[in-house]
């Protein structure tokens, strides 16, 4: 695959994402570049949050102060996602569906890819038109989430988005109690509110 296959299959994820979910599990992608490609894509992701706070450094970040460092934020980042990767196809599964690992690893990474490259594009509206980047961050959030609930539709094989939400909703409530009990073995608190 080269830059055009990738920016021509980005189109089409956006133009017909149920199409493109069912030719991007076709490809079979081993687990062993799946996961190389999720560790690139956390690398990307750390990268961009530097540049965001070079660009902007006297923004709010959400973020404890522990996550300012890009080695920590890549190995939170891509912690997270292999767990939501194991998580959806698990809890897929369990309500019926029929995605392997591999399928929910690939149509997540790539939607991974997809949001790092609006971030980029959110950066630049930033940059240059602030309020029209407010708006577009609103719509790419909501299509975003489409995308995620016709990628899971398509992996699972469920033919219905409310049950791909289902998956949603209660693998998020999964990842945030794991999340919460390691950040707590980590011994990273929340700051205090005055």
């Amino acid at each position: 695959m080269n830059l055009n296959d990738l920016s021509t299959l980005a189109m089409d994820t956006l133009r017909d994402p149920r199409t493109t979910a069912g030719r991007l599990i076709a490809q079979d992608v081993g687990m062993p570049a799946l996961w190389l490609a999720l560790v690139l894509a956390a690398v990307l992701n750390a990268l961009l949050v530097g540049v965001n706070m070079e660009l902007f450094p006297t923004a709010s970040f959400p973020l404890p102060p522990i996550f300012l460092n890009p080695l920590v934020y890549a190995a939170v980042m891509a912690a997270g996602l292999a767990f939501s990767i194991f998580v959806l196809t698990w809890v897929g599964g369990k309500m019926g569906g029929q995605a392997r690992l591999q399928e929910v690893a690939v149509v997540l990474i790539w939607l991974q890819y997809l949001r790092l490259a609006a971030q980029v594009l959110l950066l630049v509206m930033t940059l240059l038109i602030p309020v029209l980047a407010v708006i577009a961050t609103f719509a790419i959030a909501l299509y975003s989430f489409f995308l995620l609930l016709t990628f899971l539709d398509v992996a699972h094989r469920f033919g219905s988005l409310g049950k791909s939400a289902l998956v949603i909703v209660f693998s998020f409530l999964g990842v945030i109690f794991a999340l919460s009990m390691l950040l707590t073995l980590l011994g990273v608190t929340t700051p205090e509110m005055s």
